[in-house]
């Protein structure tokens, strides 16, 4: 699908419907007439140029409420502060608070169980009349490709992932801290270099070759891209002293990588799923322990590694 220029992330002239397509899954949303609706500058580049007239893979409603409240069972898993997630027998429901706009929900949203078809409200009393907002704002928009794709369609790591000048893709492993970002900023000064995401990747596989994806959720290197490459070689990081590659049996990568998964523990077969290809992809692509130092020489080390 096309995506859209530059100039639709500001406003989407209150459209009712418009598209975004994340990791090779399209999002169409139809928007109540009095929801006014812009996109934010992360977004901008996942937009799609014409919102398809055919269903998209995840169709999702919004509309205002007048207020929300909060369901009285007990959630099947909470953040700790931003959303909380609800099984319910029609799927699964999402609450979303913030001690910035009350004690109420500012936004709800409910998915059938194949997260194929949604509903978003948005609480009126939350937000200031007239002001444009995008429906899909962190962390919905996470949480809804999280649960899809541990039904079967893929998993999001937390990971930078990059394409070298002869198309070899990379994929760097690590939690917060672990250098992802600083490894983005070295490679982003070489020739030839397309990097899809700082923070977060899509693995899905593409006939028997794994596929990466970027997204719109970044790190502090800010890297946000809608592009995708086939993933070569998975690395470890571990910031050292000095620079050294040291390879991981495929037992131990899977256990690394399911580490750095994003997946619902809570949603039924998400976690069977996850495992099994998280096994699929260590078994497909060469996975290392990378320690390295945050210099030039850290880009070279990768290089002289091809396989």
């Amino acid at each position: 699908m096309a995506h859209a220029a530059s100039s639709l992330s500001t406003k989407l002239n209150e459209a009712t419907r418009f598209a975004i397509e994340i990791g090779g899954l399209s999002f169409g949303i139809w928007c109540a007439g009095d929801v006014a609706v812009a996109a934010d500058p992360e977004h901008a580049p996942f937009l799609l140029s014409e919102a398809p007239k055919h269903s998209c893979d995840i169709e999702l409603d919004v509309c205002w409420a007048e207020t929300l409240e909060l369901p009285s069972a007990s959630p099947a898993f909470t953040s700790g502060g931003l959303w909380s997630a609800y099984l319910v027998p029609t799927g699964t429901e999402f609450y979303f608070s913030s001690p910035a706009v009350g004690n109420s929900p500012y936004k709800a949203a409910w998915f059938d169980p194949s997260f194929a078809r949604g509903h978003v409200v948005l609480s009126r009393s939350a937000f200031r009349a007239g002001d444009p907002i995008f429906p899909l704002e962190y962390p919905l928009d996470e949480l809804v490709m999280m649960h899809r794709l541990a039904l079967g369609e893929g998993i999001e790591v937390h990971a930078l992932g990059l394409v070298d000048e002869d198309q070899t893709g990379y994929l760097f492993l690590g939690h917060s801290g672990a250098g992802k970002s600083t490894t983005a900023r070295l490679w982003k000064k070489q020739p030839g270099i397309r990097l899809l995401s700082d923070d977060r990747i899509i693995l899905r596989k593409q006939g028997e070759r794994i596929l990466m994806h970027g997204t719109p959720w970044h790190g502090d290197a800010g890297v946000a891209s809608a592009d995708s490459a086939l993933l070569s070689a998975v690395f470890l990081l571990e910031q050292a002293p000095s620079d050294e590659l040291i390879p991981l049996s495929q037992t131990k990568a899977a256990a690394e990588l399911f580490a750095r998964a994003f997946v619902p523990h809570y949603l039924k077969g998400g976690i069977h799923f996850s495992l099994d290809f998280v096994d699929c992809v260590t078994r497909s692509v060469p996975c290392s322990v990378f320690r390295f130092t945050p210099t030039p020489g850290a880009v070279e080390v990768i290089r002289h590694a091809r396989v």
